[in-house]
């Protein structure tokens, strides 16, 4: 180990501490004088001074020695192990003791003993043999120096590993070092760049005005971080992210300028293509709805000062979901792409094109001179669609509905705009598909005021405000009641007791229908349950509305409200429902009728004789009761014709084996020439009006007093 100036100063002191032992010797080797010599020379000294006797027990222990360890000269002194206060660890321990008995004792070796407080001391010893055998030692604390020095090997192994590119220029901003990474990112070699300025970076030469604000904030600031534009060695600038900062003396003057630096040219790219990401659809790589908002917002001033119009088209395609749902997702992934392609091929250069989820689809079309113009674009854009896309061994169709609104005959907001044009593509839709529909504020408020009644509604429905009324249906013949009809009442807050007419139109084809018409089947089925419990065993008939009937999925809710009633039979329910419910799609309805005979309920048709009514669906519907209008037999007694009609559908009912039920019998005159025609089952406010259920049975008491089946033609 070599020796610094420190080392050499105890050098020089071991020397006169070997001509102090002479000086004693001649001196008959008095112990305690030479003791006491060495004590008056060096007790104060800034070195420590220690010795020990053969036995290894402390016989001086200097002032520098208990400012660094801590114990005091008479502890140390009376302890009789002392070296095991200052070194626990046995091994080191006896490494020490070892190093005290050697002969080559005189050479400083480094030691790292512990404090009174449990630190530990990083030191040089090196001891002199006393006449007798005793050893005088003699060290240096070297801690902060070892630290120091870890630090700047600390410091040397960051600047050359760092990751970041670390650049040193003297206080004329002459570069006098530079780290690996430097070269790594910049491509110069640390000896191409000494004494050569950070302008050479590329900033200074295509920024000039940059980099002289970046040299003026650090000579007020002291440090600047920021994004630059960086030059390698071979010409090819890079973005890279910058900090630098200001080395001053104690004096505030400045010795270095230190930089570091990264290039960020991936972040750079992977910042852009998150920002793609965030603005454009992933599938079509067509702009989202958010970038379609933006390029909106910032197209209307524009139309505004150039005095253009400018349309805002909603696009739904029709179809889709079937395609989807039979191909698969991959299929509806390719038609999307391939509808995203022609609709590209449609719009003009400066128009803006957004996929804003699923199938649907905006388009934003500026400077146009008039409404036609739009119109052309759109009437290419339903050709386009409408031309079969290849998906592998086969072609699908599909079409588009189209909503559009005009700027600024429309002077909305962006997202207002937007919303209009949705609400006519929904009219376009209504209207029949594979058409387009221009945005009407009259239609919007229509529009408006109709989603405000049914959200009314539908608290209607959440807050229990319906009810049922049931209307007794009689067999006159014999003079005894058959079934129900359960109808639909709301009980109002304000206006009091409504009847269908005053709501159910808007109710259907909503997305209350549904739930309303479980609703209904889960209020009889609860009603026929007490019933039962009180002896009455009256069939209840039901309406069913036409789109609720069509659907795959209302013959299994039928099933689950059955099931939620065990004790309860199908047969004990009658669904009805009118002609009109099979024109769409009349094997849907056919098979959820079906379902239910199979599950015992018995099957209506209502209002036979108006509307669409066909003898053939007689035949190819599962039907078991005909209900005639009652128009026809409240004008039997005046009308020859609907007397006629009236008898004729008794006729076909009995030939085909179906029970007929007489609607609107309104007095006894209707029900005496009901009779008279041959027909028994009627309903009408002459045998009773539609009541509460508490009002049933008292009813059913009273009901043969009438006495019309006693009557016979």
């Amino acid at each position: 180990m070599g020796m610094d100036s420190d080392s050499r100063a105890e050098g020089g002191l071991l020397a006169r501490l070997a001509d102090a032992c002479e000086t004693t010797d001649v001196l008959n080797g008095r112990r305690d004088d030479l003791l006491a010599l060495i004590e008056q020379l060096f007790g104060r000294t800034p070195i420590m001074l220690n010795g020990f006797d053969r036995q290894r027990r402390c016989i001086l222990w200097n002032h520098q020695c208990e400012r660094a360890f801590g114990w005091r000269t008479d502890e140390v002194m009376a302890h009789p192990d002392p070296l095991a206060l200052f070194y626990p660890d046995v091994t080191e321990y006896q490494d020490v003791v070892a190093g005290l008995a050697s002969h080559d004792g005189s050479r400083f070796q480094e030691w790292t003993p512990r404090t009174r407080d449990g630190r530990r001391l990083t030191t040089l010893w090196a001891n002199v043999v006393l006449p007798g055998g005793d050893r005088l030692c003699i060290g240096h604390d070297i801690t902060e120096q070892r630290e120091a020095e870890k630090h700047r090997r600390l410091a040397a192994s960051v600047f050359e590993s760092s990751y970041d590119a670390i650049m040193i220029t003297d206080a004329e901003q002459r570069i006098c070092d530079v780290n690996a990474a430097f070269t790594r990112i910049t491509g110069y070699h640390r000896e191409e760049v000494l004494d050569l300025t950070p302008g050479m970076l590329g900033t200074a030469q295509r920024n000039a005005e940059a980099y002289e604000a970046i040299c003026q904030h650090l000579e007020t600031h002291h440090n600047w971080k920021g994004e630059i534009i960086g030059q390698r060695r071979n010409g090819e600038t890079y973005p890279l992210l910058l900090s630098a900062s200001v080395v001053r003396d104690d004096q505030g003057q400045r010795l270095h300028y230190v930089a570091t630096f990264s290039d960020i040219t991936l972040l750079k790219r992977h910042q852009e293509e998150l920002h793609r990401l965030a603005r454009h659809d992933v599938l079509t790589e067509l702009p989202n709805r958010r970038h379609f908002a933006e390029r909106l917002e910032a197209a209307l001033p524009r139309a505004r000062r150039d005095e253009t119009l400018l349309a805002v088209c909603f696009l739904d395609l029709d179809g889709f979901k079937p395609i989807n749902d039979r191909l698969g997702h991959a299929a509806g992934d390719q038609v999307l792409i391939t509808v995203s392609q022609r609709l590209r091929h449609a719009i003009r250069a400066n128009d803006v094109l957004a996929r804003l989820g699923g199938d649907e689809f905006a388009l934003l079309l500026g400077d146009l001179d008039s409404q036609d113009e739009c119109l052309q674009v759109v009437e290419r854009i339903h050709d386009l669609i409408g031309r079969p896309i290849p998906l592998d061994d086969s072609l699908v169709k599909t079409s588009s509905s189209i909503g559009i609104t005009l700027f600024p005959h429309d002077d909305s907001e962006a997202e207002i705009l937007l919303r209009h044009a949705d609400q006519a593509m929904y009219r376009a839709k209504r209207s029949g598909k594979n058409r387009h529909c221009l945005f009407d504020a009259r239609h919007y408020q229509e529009e408006h005021h109709s989603r405000r009644r049914l959200d009314r509604l539908e608290q209607a429905l959440c807050g229990d405000e319906f009810l049922l009324h049931y209307q007794p249906r009689v067999d006159l013949r014999r003079g005894e009641a058959c079934g129900l009809e359960a109808l639909l009442r709301w009980q109002h807050p304000e206006h009091g007791l409504l009847e269908p007419a005053d709501f159910l139109p808007q109710l259907l084809g909503s997305r209350l229908e549904s739930p309303l018409g479980d609703w209904v089947i889960e209020r009889i089925l609860d009603q026929l349950e007490q019933w039962r419990h009180q002896g009455l065993a009256l069939r209840i008939g039901f309406n069913a509305s036409a789109n609720d009937l069509a659907l795959p999925e209302f013959a299994e809710r039928l099933t689950r409200a059955l099931a939620r009633h065990p004790g309860l039979d199908g047969r004990m329910l009658e669904i009805e429902f009118q002609e009109s419910a099979a024109m769409d799609d009349q094997q849907a309805v056919s098979r959820a009728l079906q379902h239910c005979r199979d599950m015992g309920l018995r099957v209506a048709l209502d209002d036979f004789g108006t509307g669409y009514s066909s003898l053939s669906h007689l035949r190819e519907l599962p039907i078991d009761i005909l209900k005639i209008d009652k128009r026809f037999v409240a004008a039997m007694l005046d009308d020859d014709r609907d007397t006629a009609l009236v008898q004729g559908i008794l006729q076909i009912g009995a030939r085909l084996g179906l029970d007929v039920i007489a609607e609107g019998i309104e007095s006894p005159a209707h029900g005496e020439r009901l009779l008279q025609l041959g027909g028994s089952l009627a309903q009408g406010y002459a045998i009773a009006h539609p009541m509460p259920a508490e009002q049933v049975l008292p009813w059913l008491e009273r009901w043969p007093a009438s006495g019309w089946h006693s009557r016979r033609p």
